[in-house]
């Protein structure tokens, strides 16, 4: 990708409701360009919806992005959990996903696995969903 789409892509909005908008259409190309540019690709729009949670026929999709991943992405920022929306506070602590980069709970984020192609040989925590993508690949 050109310096200058990747600029327009950092100024237009926010790079992952871009990235929101191909995943919606099945644009798989110009999601992994947004990938490659570094995107958070775990964040909400204003209704709460992200590459996540957004209802597919099939996450085939996302878990190209996700296997795609080339380096630790930027981690994501929040009050609440990506994925069950518990209130972070003093008895919920707050974890990263360390493959996608998401801000997960506890009970979101519990296994644990090396990311090798990060150089992380020791067991990290990730989300469900990159667990299953590093351990089965991008072909779920």
């Amino acid at each position: 990708m050109s310096d200058l789409c990747k600029s327009f892509l950092m100024t237009f909005t926010v790079p992952s409701e871009i990235m929101l908008l191909a995943y919606m259409k099945g644009n798989a190309n110009l999601c992994r360009a947004i990938v490659r540019s570094g995107a958070r690709m775990g964040l909400n729009n204003n209704q709460g919806i992200n590459i996540f949670n957004y209802q597919v026929a099939t996450k085939q999709l996302l878990f190209r992005l996700l296997d795609m991943l080339s380096k630790e992405p930027p981690w994501c920022d929040g009050s609440n959990c990506y994925e069950c929306a518990a209130k972070f506070g003093v008895t919920t602590r707050k974890h990263h996903c360390r493959h996608c980069g998401r801000l997960l709970c506890h009970k979101c984020s519990i296994k644990e696995i090396p990311i090798i192609k990060f150089d992380l040989n020791k067991p990290v925590r990730v989300c469900d969903i990159c667990f299953d993508v590093l351990t089965l690949g991008g072909v779920s």
